[in-house]
């Protein structure tokens, strides 16, 4: 079977955000529509789905301050596929994406997991990201009131202090009263 990617388009979000998004993102790290169709409407935001045999397995959705420099805004396989694969298909064509020159990454950061099995999980998503090629920065972020280990490409030119300013400009632009600290 081929596998497909394809641009989802402002008007067919609501269908990625309530189909997926609220099921696979916990709430206090979900923004709301309203606030994503606002960005796509400033054009700073892009979602894109993998498709195979006309379902969706797996998507990722971009924010963007300077068009530069992308965040990983949310990424996910679809529930009943995960470990199945098609999560490193997808970071394979986002890193071979022209669109994509520099793309940072957040994972929860697992120095801040309230129990084992969230211990274990976000030590999972960590070795996820390296194992398909990303680096962990030095610099980690605290949005709001949930803590992130930062990623990027392994040939990233961004210093940390540019780190920081892209993602807090990227987050303020969005979401202006967002509390964002580094660590």
């Amino acid at each position: 079977m081929t596998i497909l990617f394809k641009q989802i388009k402002k008007e067919d979000f609501a269908d990625i955000y309530n189909q997926f998004m609220i099921h696979d993102f916990p709430e206090n790290e979900l923004k709301t529509l309203e606030t994503i169709l606002t960005a796509y409407d400033q054009e700073k935001y892009a979602c894109f789905i993998m498709e195979e045999a006309s379902e969706i397995k797996a998507y990722a959705c971009f924010s963007w301050y300077s068009e530069e420099i992308k965040i990983l805004d949310y990424f996910a396989v679809t529930s009943h596929l995960r470990g199945s694969g098609y999560g490193s298909k997808m970071l394979a064509w986002i890193k071979n994406n022209d669109m994509i020159s520099e793309l940072l990454i957040e994972s929860e950061d697992p120095d801040f997991a309230d129990s084992q099995k969230e211990l274990i999980i976000r030590q999972r998503r960590i070795a996820f990201y390296e194992k398909n090629g990303f680096v962990r920065r030095k610099t980690n972020m605290k949005l709001s009131d949930v803590e992130f280990a930062l990623f990027t490409f392994e040939a990233s030119v961004l210093s940390e202090e540019s780190l920081i300013k892209e993602i807090s400009q990227i987050y303020h632009h969005i979401t202006p009263n967002l509390s964002i600290e580094s660590y």
